[in-house]
């Protein structure tokens, strides 16, 4: 079963939406707003991945809903890896995102992308997507921006740049595209039964 538009283009499109929505609803958030709003984003799309992929509901569907079965983020990132729909490389950088939000989300939580723990979290997410990242930093170059290295770009020379939070936001957008891009391709799955198989 084919996805109902194969058009590479197309699934282009959808990708730069899904990091355009995302970058630019981040923009001016403080350093709790990014991470936790970055979070909703990318447990949205993740949700819409599992939803395309599993059988759809003939009711209204509670399934995703908090404090049901599926409503964690956490448990939907595991279910998405066990069912291999998405890179290991994006399950280790959601699971990272996910602790991140856990933290941020506390009332009295004074972190900030200046708290160490939170750049120790935060250059993982960073080093996950270095090629990503790099890749973007080279095209920004190609259009005339400067990030004053003198050796190879490196994630470094992007924090320098762009700074903590920005870069994770940039980041975050990215794996949002990412996730709109395997739902894009993404084939509903198959009955694993055959009821020709019981007859005698």
């Amino acid at each position: 079963m084919k996805p109902a538009d194969d058009n590479p283009r197309h699934g282009n499109l959808e990708m730069a939406n899904a990091f355009k929505l995302v970058a630019e609803s981040l923009i001016n958030e403080t350093d709790r707003g990014t991470v936790v709003l970055a979070t909703a984003w990318l447990d949205e799309s993740l949700t819409a991945i599992l939803r395309t992929y599993m059988k759809p509901s003939e009711k209204a569907d509670d399934l995703f809903s908090p404090g049901r079965p599926l409503g964690d983020f956490g448990t939907k990132i595991i279910l998405a890896d066990r069912l291999r729909l998405v890179a290991p490389s994006m399950i280790r950088s959601l699971e990272i995102i996910r602790k991140l939000r856990n933290e941020f989300a506390h009332i009295a939580s004074d972190l900030t992308f200046e708290t160490q723990s939170v750049k120790d979290r935060v250059q993982n997410v960073f080093r996950e997507n270095e090629d990503l990242l790099l890749v973007m930093g080279e095209t920004l170059i190609e259009k005339g921006m400067s990030f004053g290295q003198e050796d190879d770009l490196s994630i470094e020379h992007m924090l320098k740049r762009f700074g903590t939070r920005a870069l994770f936001q940039y980041t975050c957008a990215f794996l949002n595209g990412a996730l709109a891009l395997v739902k894009f391709h993404l084939k509903p799955a198959e009955p694993q039964f055959s009821f020709e198989e019981l007859e005698p």
